[in-house]
């Protein structure tokens, strides 16, 4: 069995493999011309294909993806819907990162860190300022929409500093013991009138593209936040910046956009009541090693038979 790995970062853990896996021919390429030489008999891939070099192979049974989100392999190759391919994520090797940015965004607006970073870059002592816009979590909402890893990671944190926890998510999930019961996506306005901050992780399909628009964000409280930290196209882009610049709602923590990199004339950039980060908050150093070991897991299952970790629906495509 031959197994292509693409994923260059993993040179350092790819002896780890041939080691526990002396059986299998393990073929390191990372160009074009050595992954077109090298895809022809694979069975496996770490990593991702073009649509040119997918199609000189017909032995592919099963793809590992390096990250949570699909849109680099669907993109890439659409087609693979349609096969019997076996699609894999690496969704939850950022889920403990993404929940700590979020908590990260959270306390950052209730606490208004952006003012005050524009107070010290002004070397100003506002303290009535100051006491004006701070705010405890304690007691708030925090309503999540999606359900998943990531949004449990944040939910039992938001939980741990004695906030109310809600959520909702497209599928039936098991809340325990963040919260009671997961929501069904039909109270998708209730969650939001009913939150002080609504997190966004759902992950991104077409279906899900501009689920939250000007009807839902117009339930929201005026005191209310948005934290986005899976997809910007699940927030539909033009309500919300009417939305944050007629301060309908309170502000908002966005890691991600409908554009990225965000350009720099796009209006989010000047609104004060806006943190943008550059869709890092499933990152860490730990990051390589985590989306390596869910690979590593999933080969020793592949090699025996058992069902692997985090299959894509190739039709839902997440």
């Amino acid at each position: 069995m031959r197994v292509l790995l693409l994923a260059d970062w993993g040179k350092p853990m790819y002896p780890e493999l041939r080691k526990k896996f002396p059986e299998i021919e393990f073929v390191e390429a990372y160009g074009d011309v050595e992954i077109k030489a090298a895809v022809r008999d694979a069975e496996v891939v770490f990593g991702y294909l073009t649509g040119e070099q997918f199609a000189l192979n017909r032995k592919i049974k099963w793809i590992q993806t390096l990250d949570a989100g699909m849109e680099g392999l669907f993109r890439k190759i659409p087609e693979v819907a349609e096969t019997r391919i076996v699609v894999t994520n690496a969704r939850g090797a950022g889920a403990p990162q993404i929940g700590e940015h979020g908590i990260a965004l959270i306390l950052a607006l209730a606490r208004g860190l952006p003012d005050f970073w524009q107070l010290k870059s002004a070397r100003r002592w506002d303290q009535d300022h100051g006491l004006s816009i701070v705010q405890m979590i304690y007691g708030k909402t925090a309503g999540i929409i999606g359900f998943g890893k990531s949004g449990r990671e944040i939910g039992w944190r938001c939980k741990a500093l004695g906030m109310n926890v809600i959520a909702l998510d497209k599928h039936a999930v098991d809340g325990d013991p963040v919260v009671v019961n997961v929501w069904s996506l039909d109270r998708l306005k209730e969650l939001m009138a009913a939150s002080d901050f609504v997190v966004v992780t759902v992950p991104y399909s077409e279906a899900n593209e501009n689920m939250i628009g000007a009807a839902e964000l117009g339930v929201m409280k005026k005191t209310a936040f948005l934290i986005v930290t899976s997809r910007g196209r699940i927030v539909e882009h033009r309500a919300l910046l009417a939305a944050l610049k007629e301060k309908r709602i309170a502000g908002a923590g966005l890691d991600v956009a409908v554009q990225e990199p965000l350009p720099a004339e796009n209006e989010l950039w000047a609104l004060d009541n806006v943190i943008i980060t550059p869709h890092i908050a499933g990152n860490s150093p730990e990051l390589d090693r985590w989306t390596y070991d869910i690979f590593e897991d999933n080969l020793h299952r592949y090699v025996k038979g058992q069902p692997l970790r985090n299959i894509v629906n190739k039709q839902l495509r997440y």
